[in-house]
Order: C-alpha cells, then structure tokens, then sequence
C-alpha cells in the first residue's frame, strides 16, 4: 500500500449535514480499499483569492493508504461533486506499511500525584549533572573567546 494525503476545499454555502455526509461517503471509500490514517478538519478558512467566486471555503486534510484506484475514485468523486471547491492529493511513500502510520497515543499518569512526583536522586546522578554543568561553562567560555577575537580582528581591517 501506498501513504497518501489529500486535501479537499468544500463550499462554505454546503450545509452542515451535507458536509458530514460527503465526510462519511470519503472515509467509507478509504476503508473499503485501504486504510484512514488521520482525518483532519481544518475549518472555514479565508481564501488569498476568489475560488468560484467564494471568499472562504472549509479545509480538510486525509492522510490514508491504499492503491491507485483508490486515489482515482476519490478524485472522480470530487470531480463530479459540484460541492468540492478544489483538491489535491501527494503520494507521501510507497510500500508502507499501515499499521506503522496509526498515531500513537500516549499512556497518561493515573493520577495527578504521579505526574507531579519529584524524580529521586542519587548521589552518582548529581555528580554526573554537576560534570557536565561544568563542561558546558567551559564550552561557553571558548565560544566567547572565539567572538571575541573574531570581533577584533573585523575592527583592525
């Protein structure tokens, strides 16, 4: 399968209900024949030029898998839909595989406490830390030398 994304502008005049079913009609599509990944809904948004004499449109991003019949059917669905402004669709990789794509969602504490606890430190931790703080005083030292030197050498020519 291949990793596509695709970006759609609907007419603000659409109303909400059909909106939500041309979103439903694409996201049936993409799961018959491959895989949605992410469907992102960026809102109505001002356009820097009139697009069918509309001023504004609504923004929506797919990032799927699937083939190229897949990204056919879409692109005629849009074509022959008088609803969808404009579109473009950018094959991102091929031969991905899917599964690799799905957004990973993060575990979150189980409790405020946990994610408010201190980590413990041991005395070999604060040895460490006090190293390389150090270090990298040292490192900053150099660099102003360096500037420093540089600026002179600018002022003498």
């Amino acid at each position: 399968m291949n990793h596509y994304e695709t970006i759609f502008i609907v007419d603000p005049d659409t109303p909400e209900t059909d909106q939500d079913s041309i979103f439903e009609k694409l996201k049936s599509m993409i799961s018959v024949d491959g895989q949605l990944i992410m469907f992102d809904d960026w809102g109505s948004r001002k356009f820097a030029y009139e697009i069918q004499k509309k001023k504004q449109g609504r923004f929506v991003r797919l990032d799927y898998c699937g083939e190229g019949v897949l990204v056919d059917e879409i692109e005629r669905t849009f074509r022959l839909d008088y609803r969808i402004l404009k579109f473009m669709t950018v094959l991102l990789a091929k031969d991905v595989d899917p599964e690799s794509l799905m957004p990973v969602v993060e575990d979150e504490p189980e409790t405020a406490a946990e994610a408010t606890e201190t980590p413990k430190t041991t005395p070999e931790a604060t040895e460490t830390e006090a190293t390389s703080s150090t270090e990298e005083a040292s490192d900053e030292a150099v660099e102003t030398e360096t500037t420093e030197t540089e600026s002179e050498t600018e002022e003498s020519m």
